[in-house]
């Protein structure tokens, strides 16, 4: 969804409260896979120099649990805090010339561009964030079984043990030969 800020960038002090119910988002690009609806509310103000924008929202989204590879869902909860620059506003032409710095043309802010702001596009930017890079279903996964692949979380499988393998399993042989010949 594409707010229009234009009734807000032009009068200084505006406040408008926006109630958020967007539709899950689904993007394979990042993996933001929302599986309930988006919502919370949003609230802009015209500062002057800026639009602050503040607020909340929360959702749902499935992942993978890096050990397991089961599918989960994990609640999210995030703050809205953004500052939006206001550009030709006669109130932010005030201020002194030599604190404007012109901005490279891929460091402008995507989100905000003619006064129009990109409320799904930064949703989809915060949840990316919020997703963490190892997921897991639960702090105490067991992951799966190296040798046959069974889910260790619904039991053992039938593999035998692991012999322990250890940097210092060459040096217990010398030592035990050491023994061995006393």
């Amino acid at each position: 969804m594409k707010l229009d800020l234009s009734e807000i960038a032009s009068h200084l002090g505006k406040r408008i409260k926006y109630e958020i119910d967007e539709a899950p988002i689904v993007d394979a690009e990042s993996g933001v896979k929302c599986v309930e609806p988006i919502t919370g509310s949003v609230a802009f103000a015209n500062t002057g120099r800026t639009i602050d924008v503040r607020g909340k929202f929360k959702t749902s989204v499935e992942l993978d649990c890096a050990r397991c590879l089961r599918a989960y869902k994990m609640p999210v909860e995030m703050p809205i805090e953004e500052e939006l620059p206001l550009e030709g506003a006669p109130w932010a032409a005030e201020q002194e010339q030599e604190d404007i710095e012109e901005l490279p043309e891929e460091e402008k802010e995507p989100l905000f561009v003619d006064n129009i702001f990109d409320l799904e596009e930064y949703l989809r930017q915060s949840i990316a964030v919020s997703v963490p890079i190892k997921p897991l279903c639960e702090e105490a996964c067991k992951g799966l079984c190296p040798h046959c692949g069974a889910n260790l979380n619904e039991g053992p499988c039938e593999c035998p043990p692991d012999e322990e393998e250890s940097p210092f399993a060459a040096l217990r042989s010398l030592v035990e030969n050491e023994e061995s010949e006393s």
